[in-house]
């Protein structure tokens, strides 16, 4: 049975990507892209061989939506999504604020809705291995946990701290805090954070460092700083280390790469190819086996809420200049 998916905005970097992967899929009708006007939306749908619509003419049409909108743009698209019954998965983070996240996913709850996160790296072979070796006992106790999800300055909407809600501790906190949850069962339990805007005139910061204590007592250290060069041969990267009383694991999302060369280019001369399995596919498939009912969105609205709390005590912290408890 084909389901109809749509790509609900395109100001997210990547509705790019999933519209590519979406229209490879056999199963799926990539029935088009929307913006506010079907105007806005025609450019960016003719690209890709697709059908332009509003918001509201697509949630009236499509049996899912994948929302890549600004992140202040989430509680409108939901609450659309909601009205006409269509399964959503959403670009990370789920709001501007807790406040906001609380109060989309209570009224997710109170609908009957598939509503997943676009969190690709649970679907990551290195991230299934390590938490394999993790269940099986194989560092014993944990001690400490060290992650990186480091990136190029995505600029636009995502700097601008009304539409995004922050800069790289918003953009960039989610994935290893969603890991790293999923991986141990663990919660962040109080966060100590630092930031600075140091490479770029922006409004927002883009380098931090997050200090933080889980259930278990054991510290936990990230850094989501958009301190990759622009550029840069690869995006960024995205690493997970655990080190216990045994022994020490760690996961590299992309470490599959190898490096391309061309000296007759007037673009980019060297380029990082990634070569492993694409975990934003997997994303995507497990999304339509949501819709049919053969799945459950990998990462939910709660897990998206209990990051927007790291986040919000993050920034909290911030402000006071001290280790701030996760509500």
């Amino acid at each position: 049975m084909t389901v109809s998916i749509g790509i609900c905005s395109t100001a997210h970097v990547n509705a790019e990507v999933y519209a590519a992967l979406l229209s490879k899929m056999p199963e799926v009708d990539l029935i088009g892209i929307s913006e506010q006007t079907v105007d806005q939306a025609r450019t960016q749908a003719n690209a890709i061989g697709t059908s332009a619509w509003s918001h509201r003419e697509l949630l009236q049409a499509a049996d899912g939506v994948v929302i890549c909108s600004t992140t202040a743009a989430h509680d409108e698209l939901i609450e659309l999504a909601l009205q006409h019954n269509v399964a959503i998965l959403l670009e990370k983070p789920i709001a501007t604020s807790l406040a906001k996240a609380n109060s989309i996913q209570n009224r997710c709850d109170e609908s009957n809705i598939v509503m997943g996160m676009a969190m690709p790296l649970r679907y990551s072979h290195p991230m299934q291995q390590l938490k394999e070796r993790y269940e099986a006992g194989t560092i014993g106790e944990l001690i400490a946990v060290s992650g990186i999800n480091r990136g190029r300055m995505p600029g636009g909407w995502f700097v601008d701290p009304k539409l995004a809600g922050g800069g790289a501790v918003s953009d960039h906190t989610d994935h290893i805090v969603d890991i790293v949850r999923w991986i141990t069962g663990e919660e962040v339990e109080e966060v100590y954070a630092e930031t600075d805007t140091r490479f770029y005139d922006i409004p927002v910061e883009d380098v931090n460092l997050l200090s933080m204590t889980l259930s278990n007592g054991a510290s936990f250290v990230l850094d989501g700083s958009w301190s990759t060069p622009q550029k840069n041969s690869f995006w960024g990267d995205a690493r997970v280390e655990l080190v216990g009383t045994q022994s020490t694991l760690s996961a590299d999302c992309f470490g599959y790469q190898y490096t391309h060369v061309k000296d007759t280019a007037h673009g980019k001369h060297n380029e990082s190819i990634y070569w492993g399995a694409d975990p934003n596919n997997a994303l995507l498939r497990d999304f339509v086996a949501s819709i049919h009912g053969e799945s459950t969105p990998a990462t939910t609205v709660e897990d998206a809420v209990r990051t927007a709390a790291v986040i919000d005590a993050a920034y909290e912290s911030v402000e006071r200049g001290e280790p701030v408890n996760v509500s």
